[in-house]
C-alpha cells in the first residue's frame, strides 16, 4: 500500500481543480477512502505529468508544512491608499511583463522565419538542421 494524500492536496500536486481530480478518478475507477486517494492511482491517471518521486514527495511535505502554518485570525486591512499603491505598482509591473513579452513574441517570429528560409536552403546540412529543429520546437508545444 502506497503513499495516501488528500484528493485536495493531490489536486493541488498536480495543478487542478479538486472537482475535476474526483471526476478524472471517478472515470479512471480509483476509488477513494474518506477522502484520500493512493499517490500511485494519482500518478497512473496522469502519466503526461512526468511526476518525479522525490519532486512529489518535497510538494506533499511542504503542503503538509504550509498547511499548519495558516494563522487562525484574518490579516489587517489595508487601507485604500495603500491598496491603490500596490494596484499601481502590480499594472505597472504587468505593462512591463507584457512589453518582454511581445519582445519575444517577435523574436519569435523572426526565428520561425529565418528556419523557413533555412529549410528551404540549397545547403543540405542548413536544411536538415533546420528540420530537425522544427521538429524539435514542435515537440516542446505538444
Amino acid at each position: 500500500m502506497g503513499e495516501r494524500v488528500s484528493i485536495a492536496k493531490a489536486a493541488r500536486l498536480l495543478g487542478v481543480g479538486r472537482h475535476e481530480l474526483c471526476e478524472r478518478l471517478c472515470r479512471a475507477g480509483v476509488e477513494n477512502f474518506e477522502g484520500a486517494v493512493e499517490l500511485d492511482d494519482v500518478k497512473r491517471i496522469s502519466p503526461k505529468l512526468a511526476m518525479d518521486e522525490r519532486l512529489v514527495g518535497e510538494r506533499v511535505r511542504l503542503i503538509r508544512l504550509s498547511a499548519r502554518r495558516r494563522q487562525a485570525v484574518a490579516p489587517p486591512r489595508k487601507k485604500e491608499a495603500e491598496l491603490q499603491d500596490e494596484m499601481d505598482r502590480l499594472h505597472n509591473q504587468w505593462l512591463a511583463e507584457r512589453k518582454r513579452a511581445q519582445e519575444y513574441h517577435l523574436l519569435f517570429d523572426h526565428l520561425i522565419d529565418e528556419l523557413g528560409h533555412w529549410q528551404n536552403s540549397q545547403d543540405l546540412d542548413r536544411a536538415k538542421f533546420a528540420l530537425e529543429f522544427s521538429k524539435w520546437l514542435c515537440e516542446q508545444f505538444d
